[in-house]
């Protein structure tokens, strides 16, 4: 359960409070009582998170200050994102290290992309989370109930000046790579279909491709 989830857990039995008054909407909450929800800076997760507050039990990630739950993933999901690893393992150049569904540290967030492409070898993660300079790539696949998520995760990473990121998008069969981040947005966008495969680029060099029918599971 997230922060707020266990601040709303709060409410006694019934939707009433012991004086009788009717609780609160979240909504009339927020609008009436702007401290009963707060912002939380990514030092501030972290520390929840290194002292137990948050364990892996809650699947939780800090988007823009929020704590907020991720979704559950279904079997398209998952096995779409165990397809790319398959197919990046033996391109992939071993001063580059990847992670699945792994934190990486932004100004205000703490997202777990699907994949993280980040430079250097992987020891250099023992100690810290990826942020935007190390990140040569992030990917993340996006079916029906979670395509606006990852399309808003784009935005964040654009934000952040992240050089490439890539949707997985299972609705409309393709893959969408966005680069060249510039005011909160990125200013180009290639579309692979079924029939392409995307190169692999980082820092400059092409170490491979992937082809689009093999990493795209049936949703």
């Amino acid at each position: 359960m997230s922060v707020i989830g266990r601040k709303r857990a709060r409410a006694t039995k019934g939707g009433r409070q012991p004086n009788g008054q009717a609780v609160a909407t979240l909504r009339e909450r927020i609008m009436n009582d702007p401290f009963w929800l707060r912002r939380f800076a990514v030092d501030e997760y972290d520390k929840m998170v290194e002292n137990g507050i948050l364990t892996t039990n809650d699947r939780v990630e800090l988007l823009e200050g929020w704590i907020i739950n991720k979704m559950p993933q279904n079997p398209p999901h998952r096995n779409s994102v165990a397809r790319v690893v398959r197919r990046l393992v033996p391109i992939l150049p071993p001063d580059w290290t990847m992670s699945v569904q792994g934190p990486i540290r932004l100004s205000d967030s703490e997202p777990e992309p699907d994949i993280t492409l980040a430079r250097g070898e992987e020891t250099i993660y023992d100690v810290r989370h990826p942020q935007p300079a190390d990140i040569g790539v992030l990917m993340e696949v996006g079916d029906s109930s979670v395509l606006d998520d990852r399309r808003y995760k784009g935005k964040l990473y654009a934000k952040e000046k992240i050089a490439e990121f890539w949707l997985i998008n299972l609705v409309e069969r393709k893959v969408e790579v966005y680069t060249r981040p510039r005011g909160g947005t990125y200013r180009k966008t290639l579309e692979y279909f079924e029939n392409d495969a995307v190169p692999l680029v980082l820092d400059g060099v092409k170490v491979g491709d992937i082809p689009v029918r093999e990493v795209l599971a049936k949703s």
